[in-house]
């Protein structure tokens, strides 16, 4: 079966992380990051490109579509994220 879109793939494979190296920002749509964490109590969403500009999502779009429950890491810096009375604070996932 092909799948024309990644929310096809993601809501067929039920995958547990998201691996961003497309260097295609905003890739991670709202809907996909959802999707993950519709099977995921912990998805994990690695947005690995670089620069910030080339990123897949954010990590204030990762951690709000979350609802916080997310393992996020970036391949480029992001302030702390405030959400719900919790500082999210974002790893670095290249070098």
């Amino acid at each position: 079966k092909e799948f024309p879109s990644l929310l096809e793939v993601v809501t067929h494979v039920k995958p547990t992380a998201l691996v961003g190296l497309t260097g295609c920002a905003s890739v991670f749509t709202e809907a996909v990051v959802k999707a993950v964490a519709d099977c995921n109590k912990k998805p994990i969403i690695f947005a690995l490109s670089n620069p910030t500009s080339k990123a897949e999502c954010t990590a204030t779009q990762a951690y709000t579509w979350t609802e916080g429950r997310c393992i996020f890491a970036s391949g480029s810096p992001f302030e702390p994220i405030r959400l719900n009375n919790h500082v999210y604070r974002t790893a670095q996932g290249n070098n």
